[in-house]
């Protein structure tokens, strides 16, 4: 053991002497991606000997309430960084295919890190080497949502999607962090479809932004939740028919119970299948056609798309176009291929949905569209090609 941190610390010794002045542009760019990848490996070795610790009762007679905990303190690391590097531990030693996945550059740990839950806990007879075959390559949000999909297939061996719902329901919980200068953290665990009603709630109490607010999103939000309670606490909170949309992209054959696709959320969150079902029979349905709708295709006699376009949009696209980029569609802008101004129309196969950033660099000078929304190609400054596929292509590559 000894001289394996002999030689560690040779190689952060020799990593800290590079004088990175002297890289090119490619060479930094190769370090900077070779240097993840042996952290990655650092990041395992580590997380194995913390669960192994663990296993051993390192931390027990020493006042600390969890391994985790004891290990925040003798580094001086955050609670939830400890927490983090034992449940990859975990996740490494339930399946060895994540550790040799990990260790061949096959896999981040940061992405291992998401799949503890669904190894740990996987279902009887499940295919864990499926899972871990599938999500290769992948980052920590594709394998999550990898990971819980396949759970959730899995565990409907086991389970109804009722008991599944019902079980995920009493896991709710508001939990509150000890003050720390002057200041609280609240921590909210809900099912997907209830934290989008009361993010909903709490954004509409608060308004939309208007011209000079300086204030972030996250602020915003904070004090609509605020004038809630002040709201509850002065005996204003009235109703209970007028709820926050939520908008729920469903596919038909789903709906009528031939499939158990889950339906989608414009913030790209799954709901179950027999969850949204039952919103259904309280819910405005609106059927969109994929091809062949009129009504959706307005062509040049309107410059802005219409709410119907709009939620054409959202079950077509799902989030931002551009290879990579993970901004759901409710946080998305609607862009023409060809500008409005230059003839472009306002129809669905000449617009797509892009975030503001690659919205903006989609719009730089030199850039080059090619293709329409169903096989689009953008073209940098630079002869960088994007292919900006349907995400649900995206995802089958």
């Amino acid at each position: 053991m000894d001289l394996a941190f002999d030689l560690g610390d040779r190689a952060a010794d020799a990593l800290g002497a590079v004088e990175l002045h002297t890289l090119g542009r490619q060479q930094l760019a190769t370090a900077v991606v070779r240097v993840q990848g042996i952290i990655d490996r650092f990041t395992l070795a580590h997380a194995q000997m913390v669960a192994e610790a663990d296993r051993t009762g390192v931390w027990q007679g020493t006042g600390a309430r969890s391994m985790a905990d004891w290990l925040a303190g003798k580094t001086n690391t955050s609670y939830g960084s400890a927490s983090g590097l034992l449940a990859l531990g975990e996740t490494a030693d339930a399946s060895p295919e994540v550790a040799a996945a990990v260790g061949a550059g096959e896999m981040s740990a940061a992405t291992a890190a998401t799949l503890h839950d669904a190894i740990t806990t996987a279902p009887a007879d499940a295919d864990v080497s499926s899972l871990v075959k599938a999500v290769k390559g992948t980052g920590p949000r594709e394998a999550r949502a990898a990971a819980s999909r396949w759970k959730e297939l899995n565990s409907a061996k086991q389970e109804t999607e009722e008991e599944r719902e019902d079980r995920r329901y009493q896991r709710r919980s508001v939990r509150s962090a000890p003050p720390v200068d002057g200041m609280v953290s609240t921590t909210v665990t809900l099912p997907v479809l209830q934290s989008r009603q009361f993010i909903n709630a709490i954004s509409q109490v608060a308004g939309k932004p208007t011209e000079g607010d300086e204030r972030t999103t996250e602020q915003r939000l904070a004090d609509g939740l605020i004038m809630l309670c002040d709201a509850y606490a002065k005996g204003e909170v009235k109703g209970g028919r007028e709820r926050p949309t939520v908008l729920l992209v469903f596919e038909a054959e789903s709906y009528a119970g031939h499939t158990d696709t889950p339906a989608r959320t414009a913030n790209g969150d799954n709901i179950p299948a027999s969850v949204a079902r039952h919103l259904a029979e309280n819910a405005v349905l609106q059927r969109v056609l994929r091809v062949g709708s009129k009504i959706l295709d307005l062509g040049r006699e309107a410059r802005l798309a219409s709410d119907d376009q709009y939620r054409a949009l959202v079950a077509r696209d799902g989030g931002c176009r551009w290879l990579g980029c993970h901004i759901p569609a409710a946080w998305c802008e609607i862009d023409h291929l060809q500008p409005y101004a230059a003839g472009g129309a306002t129809d669905l196969d000449s617009m797509v949905l892009l975030c503001s950033h690659h919205h903006h660099e989609k719009h730089r000078p030199g850039v080059q569209v090619i293709g329409n929304a169903h096989s689009l190609l953008i073209r940098l400054a630079n002869g960088t090609v994007i292919d900006c596929a349907l995400r649900r292509a995206q995802a089958a590559a």
